[in-house]
């Protein structure tokens, strides 16, 4: 039987998170366009908005944890979570919107929520930051991530996202950048990332858990969808499995 667990702990640290990214310094407009990575002002909630409830937190019989769609596997150390393909064609400015986002130019739709994703990833052990180094700010956690689906015969395949993303300056599918643990940022209790609808972003304007990790974010036509990769149609289920690139630590007395 499962049963919801709330770990007092892993509040403070995703509301620690959350004030971190809502204190950094404001961006200037060139750092809005993803050059410096800096975050843009966040938007404004509605009138009247409530303010974005805490995930429920749910550990289950095989040791993973499941907070509401997004899950976290302790053993292989990466969370997942469900996800459907979204664009025939088209400039991605997005890799992961919810149904209130951009979804005109994302390459996966999914209902799960940002603020899950952003708790999933600190119980997994990550920190946020800024999306590129060398700034006032330490850089946020970089994790990659893949796409796995399962096969009319039941064989399940599992591929980077990059397959799918077609970069126009190489002419090549996109090089594996990773993706930055940025964190939302909050305006009066609310998630701005749940407003705008983004989970992970390839342009890096607006509020997001995930956003790329290259200057290459700045530009908002340098990737497409890779009309030329085959395997998902419209429609389709997916899950999105995200491995962080946290390098092993050493055993103690023993050198790096």
């Amino acid at each position: 039987m499962t049963k919801p667990f709330f770990l007092l702990v892993t509040a403070g640290w995703l509301f620690a998170g959350a004030v971190w990214a809502a204190d950094a310094p404001t961006a200037s407009s060139s750092e809005a366009g993803g050059l410096l990575g800096g975050p843009p002002p966040p938007p404004t909630a509605p009138p009247g908005a409530k303010p974005t409830p805490m995930p429920e937190v749910v550990k289950l019989p095989n040791g993973d944890v499941r907070v509401g769609l997004v899950t976290v596997h302790p053993r292989s150390r990466e969370v997942s979570f469900p996800a459907t393909y979204n664009l025939r064609q088209g400039i991605l400015e997005v890799l992961v919107a919810t149904p209130v986002g951009r979804l005109h130019e994302s390459l996966l739709r999914s209902t799960a929520r940002p603020l899950q994703l952003q708790t999933a990833l600190i119980l997994l052990g990550l920190r946020n930051g800024a999306r590129l180094p060398g700034g006032p700010l330490p850089q946020g956690d970089i994790v990659d991530l893949d796409l796995e689906w399962c096969q009319p015969d039941g064989t399940l395949v599992r591929r980077p996202v990059e397959r799918w993303i077609h970069d126009t300056k190489t002419n090549q599918p996109s090089a594996r950048f990773g993706w930055v643990f940025t964190g939302v940022t909050f305006s009066n209790g609310v998630a701005n990332a749940e407003i705008e609808g983004n989970l992970a972003v390839n342009y890096a304007v607006g509020d997001t858990v995930l956003d790329l990790a290259d200057a290459a974010a700045g530009d908002d036509t340098r990737f497409v969808v890779n009309t030329e990769q085959t395997g998902l149609k419209v429609g389709e289920a997916v899950r999105v499995i995200l491995k962080p690139r946290v390098a092993a630590k050493a055993p103690a007395g023993k050198p790096q």
